[in-house]
């Protein structure tokens, strides 16, 4: 291909009125959702200590897609050292909708708590990232007992941790499942169920599987243009000269008429 094959998913994301309206949409379900088990977990007398919601960051509450645009435009694929600067720049917006649900979580008596694969050296950026956009987080340190930001790479008892094991223990520390888990990626609210190692068409047998859970306590938002899904097909028409490397891997795409139409990063 001449331009970047997430192109046309950048631009959908950016532009497309229907995104928006996918993006509304899954925050009004989880707030009818969060309604509704809040009542049945009081009604059997549960405690409101016991009480958490857990929701990814990127992609589900804030939107990076400046960054991809910019990616698309100078031919590189993801790298960590520029998804790091890009995440020290604190430049992501809330996508639509995000900012009042997580006002409603915190004002109807339940914790919310961010659990992302952003990387822990990122941690003092993302928390003003989310604090700057309005995003209610009292508490961003590092200790897991005491924090709502839960970041790729913290160290729970000892060892450095990712969702899976967050998942794990924020259940341990709330002593209960979450109400609802929200995000993009399948893997957001089962990491290893949904895993990059799972399959594609193993994964889409245990989302027809699970289908009991999608729009009751798991709450999906469209993102087309990266994910686990991604990393599990067993081919692509885009694969780099050379794997994972900082720079350009293919021609820029600066001069594709949709470009102009992006808001784009600049470094």
């Amino acid at each position: 291909m001449k331009y970047h094959n997430t192109l046309d998913a950048v631009t959908y994301f950016q532009t497309a009125a229907e995104n928006s309206a996918l993006y509304y949409q899954g925050f009004a379900l989880a707030e009818l959702r969060l309604i509704a088990e809040l009542a049945r977990r009081r009604g059997a007398g549960q405690k409101d200590s016991t009480f958490y919601v857990v929701s990814d960051c990127d992609e589900t509450l804030l939107d990076n897609s400046a960054y991809n645009s910019w990616l698309i435009e100078t031919g590189r694929d993801f790298h960590d050292l520029s998804w790091s600067e890009w995440c020290q720049r604190r430049e992501a917006v809330a996508t639509p909708g995000s900012l009042e649900f997580a006002k409603f979580v915190v004002e109807h008596g339940a914790g919310l708590m961010y659990v992302s694969s952003r990387f822990e050296a990122d941690r003092e950026a993302t928390a003003d990232n989310l604090r700057t956009l309005g995003f209610p987080l009292q508490n961003a340190s590092p200790d897991p007992q005491v924090t709502a930001l839960f970041l790729s790479g913290m160290v729970i008892d000892g060892t450095p941790s990712k969702k899976g094991a967050q998942f794990a223990y924020l259940a341990q520390r709330f002593g209960a499942a979450p109400m609802i888990h929200l995000g993009d990626n399948l893997s957001d609210h089962d990491a290893n169920r949904y895993g990059s190692k799972v399959p594609a068409p193993e994964r889409l047998a245990r989302a027809q599987q699970d289908d009991h859970r999608w729009g009751s306590d798991w709450i999906v938002f469209p993102n087309s243009i990266y994910g686990t899904w991604r990393n599990t097909l067993s081919a692509a028409d885009e694969a780099p000269p050379a794997p994972f490397q900082e720079g350009p891997v293919r021609p820029s795409a600066a001069e594709a008429p949709k470009m102009a139409l992006l808001r784009r990063w600049k470094p």
